[in-house]
């Protein structure tokens, strides 16, 4: 994963440690590697049933086809919406900051941990979301959301930093690059665009909320 932080030198060390944080646990970052295959079910594994087996919300036995093409569309949609506007996450981040309050750090946060911690405010889908923690200046210091199996029109249209959160990554990178979508066909002759990208929200702990520039 390369992060490029060109007009964010302050971030310089919490690029690097988001690289390691990375690269040794947290929500993964699914590999590309087109195939030449019509099978939902191939992009389901490869872009969506890892985030979802780490964020705690696994299935077994995997969906069937057709439940994949209903998740799909419901995807589109979360997507669209928390993309579309980072301020419905608002209420959500300032629980988390109210929790954690009297701690130095995020320790202990991940996906299940947020969705006890949420309180009722604009409806988020846990299932569409990855949480985890990541390192900066010191441990846990910052926490991440990532949006995954996000399309190219949503990837290339989100408003990525928003008034919310500290930074974003497009694909594991600050100035990532958004991915065309991988294409299939419902019914036989539906089309369908499958998302291959994953946007991730992250969050640097300050007195206030989450630390911006």
């Amino acid at each position: 994963m390369i992060v490029t932080l060109r007009a964010f030198p302050a971030c310089a060390a919490l690029a690097a440690a988001l690289v390691t944080a990375s690269a040794i646990a947290g929500c993964p970052i699914p590999g590309y590697t087109p195939k030449s295959s019509d099978k939902i079910t191939d992009w389901y594994e490869k872009y969506i049933a890892p985030l979802r087996a780490y964020a705690g919300t696994a299935e077994n036995p995997p969906p069937s086809k057709e439940q994949i093409e209903a998740r799909m569309d419901a995807l589109e949609e979360t997507n669209g919406r928390m993309l579309g506007d980072s301020l419905q996450f608002e209420p959500f981040v300032q629980q988390i900051i109210a929790h954690y309050a009297r701690s130095d750090n995020f320790k202990g946060l991940d996906t299940r941990m947020a969705q006890k911690i949420y309180r009722p405010g604009p409806a988020l889908d846990f299932t569409a979301l990855c949480i985890e923690t990541l390192s900066g200046r010191s441990r846990d210091d910052s926490f991440a959301i990532t949006l995954y199996g996000v399309t190219s029109g949503l990837c290339d249209r989100s408003s990525l930093r928003g008034l919310v959160f500290s930074e974003a990554l497009v694909n594991g990178a600050v100035e990532g690059r958004c991915r065309p979508n991988e294409f299939y066909t419902k019914r036989y002759f539906v089309p369908l665009d499958a998302g291959t990208n994953s946007v991730t929200f992250i969050c640097r702990k300050d007195a206030h909320g989450c630390a911006r520039q």
